[in-house]
């Protein structure tokens, strides 16, 4: 009989348990046929007891932003979960409403009182955005309320009162208008998101991965300095010592929570962008491999027909028209028997290329120097030195003043071009490429000595020029320092001018001294005078400074940039990102970049073979690269390098990406040639890593790129 009472007294504790949710007491909402029985708890939160769905659809119940329960219609359930900043619903049309939202209350702080406002628990609407809190305690304000001193003076009756609350908000990164501001533009973020047409190019033009990341980097460092800013917000309060250990602790909760709203409304943004799918693009790959063949193919069977009509119409031209007579003398070089073939033998001298300064004249990319301005007797009549020249001569010297406490004497040699006036019988002369000694030069504080090697290095590059611009072009300049010794013309110099200057126009040669431990770098120019002696330091009126023709040379970047000029190898992509927009190459980085590739391919070498050199151009908060040369990597420059070449057999962005390791942080792009596909993909770096999406990619062919050149020339 007891067991039978004990077993009736457990199944009706289980019943009252049960059913007690059903008749849970407390306030109501009801939003949509849904309603929601809550209680307030003294903080200022809720506890929510009680959801019933009286629609016709199933809803998903979020308390705090997390997903709780889904309730189906016409169904109860109990969560008694506690909200701390909002209860609303979802339902699955991504619609719903929210039933409760936490509001801030307002702490004042002086040196009479401490003032909350109640929290109101239910807000009026469902549009308004997300705030953050402070959730102070009763009892935590009545602490606080004892804590605080009584007036010492009368005559501080009249101060006016000094609110933390305004001294949170004065904050640039927890003022709660900050912090509205904040989620109000991620809200916007992501609703603009959801109506483009084109999703994940909004974001490219908005650079939402940029503001993410700077967004999660600010939290980072925000959310570790929290409790020394409430220590400096209490201290500027002129709150009084003994009620700062109470006001802290608010004053702590409340930076939290702003906090936390910013990180919310962070997280929420990142989430859209993260969502946004990336398309495949594996097919469409295979197609423009497919078709490259097809293009490559049709090429080539060109190629042979042509090689094939030419080697007949040789044939033809070949065979004689008309029998010499009998009698008539046969030429020393044709034999006498009647069936051999006539010898042609061709002249082995070279011939000069043309001499011009084509380009050069009347271009804003070149600073002209007239003799005149330095000295009275002159051989070289104007001067033209190129800007990308002047930068990386700059470049050179900027590298020796690290050391300025043991400078040594350093120096390269410069190409360019020369015509002769034979009214005038002077030279203008163009500075054009700057050649950099070997690894056998020798420099030291009072010796000059640029090797052997560099004798190479220059023969190659005029062989490379005067090939591909059919432009006669020579050593027209040699530089090098005097670090402290001020600028002259040594004996020692002398003997290095003689040395270098051309078998049958000597007079074109000029060069260039600077004193680099100078203010201004001085820089002295000097020439042979038109009898074939060299002028001196007593000749010279003027001195120059490379400092300030590196700044016109910084400025005249923008200007000399003409489109028109230039091939922009980003052209193809579907997609441009704002930081970059463009990768202009001009005639002779295509040379260089050619020449490059050739060699790889040649002696199959593959990883990074060359480095980009240029500048940056911006227009608004777009850029654009323009290409000046691109050199080897073992040749590779203290400064301007602003891309990298790389050459592998096949595309494939793991194995660039393994290559490319480490090095990203310092490009803004990478060409990546494929020597089994002769194809050159242009792929820009974003935040120092390599981009993934291949719309943004650009891919074009050799070919394509000497084409180009040749109709420009």
């Amino acid at each position: 009989m007891t067991n039978l009472i004990r077993s009736y007294t457990i199944l009706l504790s289980l019943l009252i348990s049960g059913l007690f949710p059903l008749i849970a007491t407390g306030k109501e909402v009801t939003k949509e046929k849904v309603t929601i029985v809550y209680e307030e708890n003294a903080d200022g939160t809720i506890k929510v007891q009680q959801v019933s769905n009286k629609s016709e659809k199933w809803i998903d119940l979020v308390i705090d932003g997390n997903k709780q329960s889904r309730v189906y219609p016409n169904t109860t359930i109990s969560p008694n979960k506690i909200a701390k900043k909002s209860v609303q619903f979802d339902d699955l049309n991504g619609t719903g409403a929210r039933f409760w939202r936490y509001k801030e209350p307002t702490i004042k702080v002086t040196e009479d009182k401490v003032v909350e406002d109640k929290a109101k628990p239910i807000e009026e609407t469902t549009q308004s955005v997300p705030t953050t809190s402070v959730k102070p305690t009763e009892k935590k304000i009545a602490e606080a309320k004892k804590t605080i001193e009584p007036k010492q003076q009368p005559a501080k009756r009249n101060r006016k009162e000094i609110s933390v609350t305004e001294q949170i908000n004065r904050n640039s990164f927890f003022g709660q208008e900050a912090v509205n501001a904040y989620i109000q533009k991620c809200e916007t973020f992501n609703k603009a998101i959801e109506a483009s047409d084109n999703k994940r190019q909004f974001i490219i033009d908005n650079d939402l991965n940029g503001f993410l990341s700077a967004s999660e980097s600010e939290l980072s460092q925000k959310k570790g300095e929290i409790p020394s800013i409430a220590q400096s917000i209490i201290a500027s309060s002129k709150v009084s010592e003994a009620s700062q250990s109470s006001i802290v602790n608010l004053v702590v909760e409340t930076l939290n929570n702003r906090f936390n709203s910013r990180e919310q409304a962070y997280k929420n943004l990142k989430t859209t962008v993260d969502s946004i799918p990336q398309e495949e693009s594996a097919t469409h790959h295979l197609k423009n491999n497919i078709l490259n063949y097809i293009i490559v193919g049709v090429i080539i069977l060109v190629l042979i027909l042509w090689i094939i009509i030419a080697i007949i119409r040789k044939q033809k031209k070949s065979r004689p028209t008309s029998t010499p007579q009998k009698n008539a003398p046969l030429p020393a070089h044709v034999p006498t028997d009647d069936n051999q073939a006539i010898v042609v033998r061709r002249r082995t001298t070279s011939i000069l290329k043309k001499q011009s300064l084509e380009g050069v004249i009347g271009n804003p990319a070149y600073l002209v120097i007239n003799s005149a301005d330095f000295t009275r007797d002159s051989a070289v009549r104007d001067i033209y030195i190129k800007n990308t020249c002047i930068k990386e001569v700059y470049n050179l010297y900027a590298e020796d003043l690290r050391n300025t406490d043991n400078p040594k004497e350093d120096g390269c040699m410069v190409l360019g071009r020369w015509v002769y006036d034979n009214v005038s019988h002077t030279y203008d002369i163009s500075l054009e490429t700057v050649i950099l000694p070997g690894d056998d030069a020798v420099f030291k504080e009072y010796e000059l000595n640029f090797g052997g090697k560099i004798k190479l290095r220059i023969a190659d590059k005029l062989r490379k020029l005067r090939r591909e611009t059919n432009l006669q072009y020579d050593l027209v300049c040699w530089i090098h320092s005097h670090p402290g010794l001020g600028v002259f013309f040594s004996n020692s110099d002398d003997t290095v001018q003689m040395q270098l200057k051309h078998s049958q126009h000597p007079n074109f040669l000029v060069a260039f001294v600077v004193d680099i431990l100078t203010s201004d770098q001085e820089m002295g120019i000097f020439t042979f005078r038109k009898d074939g002696s060299m002028n001196s330091k007593g000749d010279l009126t003027k001195m120059y400074s490379l400092e300030e023709m590196y700044k016109w040379a910084l400025e005249s970047d923008k200007a000399s940039f003409n489109p028109d000029n230039y091939y922009n190898i980003l052209y193809r992509a579907k997609i441009k990102t704002p930081s970059c927009q463009g990768i202009e190459l001009n005639n002779s980085s295509i040379i260089d970049l050619t020449q490059l590739v050739t060699e790889s391919s040649a002696t199959d070498l593959n990883g990074i073979i060359g480095w980009v050199i240029g500048t940056q151009l911006e227009t608004g908060y777009k850029k654009e690269f323009v290409v000046s040369n691109i050199v080897k990597t073992a040749d590779k420059p203290t400064t301007g390098v602003i891309g990298a070449l790389m050459s592998v057999p096949h595309f494939s962005l793991p194995t660039i990406q393994r290559l490319l390791a480490g090095k990203g942080s310092r490009l803004s792009f990478v060409l990546v040639y494929s020597s089994k596909q002769m194809s050159l993909t242009a792929i820009p770096i974003i935040n120092g890593q390599l981009t993934t999406d291949e719309e943004l990619y650009s891919e074009e062919t050799i070919d394509d790129l000497k084409i180009w050149t040749r109709r420009k020339r």
